[in-house]
């Protein structure tokens, strides 16, 4: 779905209105369907911020999974196999953190 703020000059442009366009069909005159295009504009902000918000929690999420794991990586030590296992998960700990940054910043630009 476009982005909001341009569904109503789109629709302007396919000569349609929103109702039309969400329903993906052209309206019969003798339709009992009313939709006030504020509302489904309305509609349709809100559902991009929740989706907007249900990004930025997902990498919040990662950062604090990450920082998680970085700290039971210094918590295991002693042999070499839990060296390596120690260095392992700190490895895997900065790759989520930066994961979980790059979502939060690109949800946040707005991309």
């Amino acid at each position: 779905m476009p982005d909001y703020s341009i569904v109503k000059s789109l629709c302007e442009e396919l000569d349609v209105t929103i109702a039309e366009l969400m329903d993906g069909e052209m309206s019969e005159e003798k339709s009992v369907r009313t939709y006030d295009d504020e509302q489904i504009l309305d509609l349709l902000r809100r559902t991009q911020e929740l989706e907007k918000q249900k990004n930025v929690m997902h990498g919040v999420l990662l950062i604090v999974m990450g920082i998680a794991l970085q700290a039971l990586s210094y918590g295991i030590s002693g042999s070499n196999v839990k060296d390596f296992i120690s260095g392992l998960l700190l490895g895997l700990s900065i790759a989520e953190m930066l994961v979980g940054v790059y979502v939060v910043g690109k949800s946040m630009s707005g991309r």
